[in-house]
């Protein structure tokens, strides 16, 4: 038995580490409608994603010219992400971009999703932190097509744990929804990246990584620390810096990009906990990082207003926990 940290209950490390790296089937394909299953089927994946792409483009650049609606959103997540700084022509700029980024990333996400590119630089910052013998927290935001990007790992067949919320181990619905989930779940099993429940997952991710493993963390969500990022008062969680000074991991930054219909994975140099005074310093240099990557390319990071994100206490000024901005 590992011993607790404070405010935990007593935690069986060796039970919890055989259930995560239990390999699970992943769901079925749900049957659906004739023409959802059209919209869902591995055929989709003989279409050249160059062609793939530039659709997606144009129909995100037709959103824009053509839906009131949607612009007015677009425009809306522009200005939550980028605040009140930049003019109404760059601000109209970044909210067409971003209705192009989203229809690109669900196009994306029925392709192949090869290995993405990489600078030499970047895979020897990952073959860095991988020799070390330490465990290793990939650390990004929901930026770019983080699906194909995420395969950056996987593919240099290194296990990856991460962690989903509850929706994502519901039984898949038998709409397109549903067909998307049980895609991603095979996918992610495919690949060797295994989803944990994120209800209780802290101390599992951090046996793991005392154990040498790589952990995947999203470093863009809500929590308790209130963090100077995007130029306004954020409410993010410490996850990612206070597992690494728990277990001596490594944290490894990575962004996501693409460049046309090719997807590219950049790593950083490896952060080391013991080079920081202590978990809040770790937390600081990391918010530093990825504010430089989403405000130099804004339009590609998820609307932060989204469901199980800051939902309603995103704004221009401030995000604050959703739970926080209930009346």
């Amino acid at each position: 038995m590992q011993p607790a940290a404070p405010g935990e209950s007593l935690f069986d490390a060796e039970a919890a580490l055989a259930e995560a790296r239990h390999r699970p089937t992943p769901p079925a394909m749900p049957p659906a409608s004739l023409s959802v299953r059209l919209k869902t089927s591995r055929l989709r994946e003989l279409i050249p994603t160059r062609f793939v792409v530039r659709r997606a483009e144009r129909r995100g650049r037709a959103l824009w010219r053509e839906s009131a609606a949607a612009r007015e959103d677009a425009l809306a997540v522009i200005g939550t992400i980028v605040g009140e700084g930049r003019s109404p022509a760059e601000l109209a700029e970044l909210a067409e971009q971003h209705l192009v980024e989203v229809e690109v990333e669900r196009a994306l996400f029925w392709q192949r999703w090869a290995r993405p590119r990489e600078s030499a630089e970047s895979h020897a910052n990952l073959e860095q932190a991988r020799a070390s013998a330490r465990g290793v927290i990939v650390s990004c935001a929901h930026q770019g097509p983080t699906g194909p990007g995420h395969a950056a790992m996987t593919s240099q067949r290194y296990t990856t744990y991460s962690t989903s919320a509850p929706w994502f181990f519901e039984r898949p619905s038998h709409d397109h929804w549903g067909r998307r989930l049980a895609r991603w779940h095979r996918r992610l099993y495919a690949r060797n990246q295994r989803p944990l429940p994120s209800l209780g997952a802290f101390p599992v991710l951090r046996a793991m990584l005392a154990e040498g493993e790589m952990v995947l963390i999203q470093f863009d969500m809500p929590g308790s620390r209130q963090t100077r990022f995007l130029g306004k008062p954020v409410m993010l969680t410490m996850g990612t810096s206070r597992l690494a000074f728990q277990s001596d991991a490594l944290v490894l930054p990575m962004l996501n990009y693409r460049v046309a219909h090719r997807v590219w994975a950049d790593f950083m140099a490896p952060l080391d906990p013991r080079e920081f005074a202590d978990e809040h310093a770790m937390h600081e240099a990391l918010a530093v990082i990825h504010e430089r990557w989403i405000l130099a390319a804004p339009a590609t990071l998820e609307d932060p207003r989204r469901e199980g994100a800051w939902e309603s206490g995103a704004t221009p000024e401030a995000w604050s926990r959703p739970d926080a901005a209930q009346p």
